[in-house]
């Protein structure tokens, strides 16, 4: 059986010269794919326009949809949308070369080329720092008002201070 990942491939041997595009749709399994990975679950939707030249390949890659993270306020999954937009350059030499960030390097016997891995960090690139339920992290009535007020540190009345500080606090009035 062939891997879920195997269909994240293009191949380019017998295509003429020239622009192609090609879709991807990203599902629960694509991620099942990566156990040790943030995302267990997303829906996206990947474009990809290929420009093939002579011994290069271009891409450029549109990735768009959603993905469940845990929000960080209130550690509910949640539906986070995200785009990502890139580039990607294959060159194809003699020998086979150790691969860049942008740039892949593939032998004149290779007739495919993988984007799963590429695809798979482009979408964790894209997740922001801080993961809010809202617009922006400013709705707070989307998460769950449950687990906010468990995790609550409001003031519940004047904590005990160190009497250590106290006498501190008078050596500087003093002065």
């Amino acid at each position: 059986m062939a891997s879920v990942l195997s269909t994240y491939s293009i191949s380019f041997k017998g295509l003429k010269l020239g622009k192609h595009s090609f879709d991807f749709d990203i599902k629960n399994d694509f991620f099942a794919e990566y156990p040790e990975g943030e995302i267990k679950e997303g829906s996206l939707r990947v474009k990809v326009l290929m420009n093939k030249q002579n011994n290069l390949l271009e891409f450029d890659i549109l990735i768009r949809g959603t993905v469940k993270v845990t929000c960080d306020r209130c550690l509910e999954l949640f539906d986070l949308p995200i785009e990502y937009k890139g580039f990607l350059v294959a060159k194809i030499g003699s020998e086979h070369l150790e691969d860049e960030p942008e740039i892949v390097y593939l032998t004149e016997e290779d007739h495919e080329i993988h984007l799963a891995q590429y695809l798979y960090e482009s979408i964790h690139l894209s997740l922001p720092l801080k993961r809010y339920h809202g617009l922006k992290g400013t709705r707070m009535e989307d998460c769950d008002q449950e687990m906010l007020k468990r995790i609550s540190f409001e003031d519940e009345g004047e904590p005990d201070i160190d009497p250590r500080w106290e006498k501190l606090k008078g050596l500087m009035n003093n002065n």
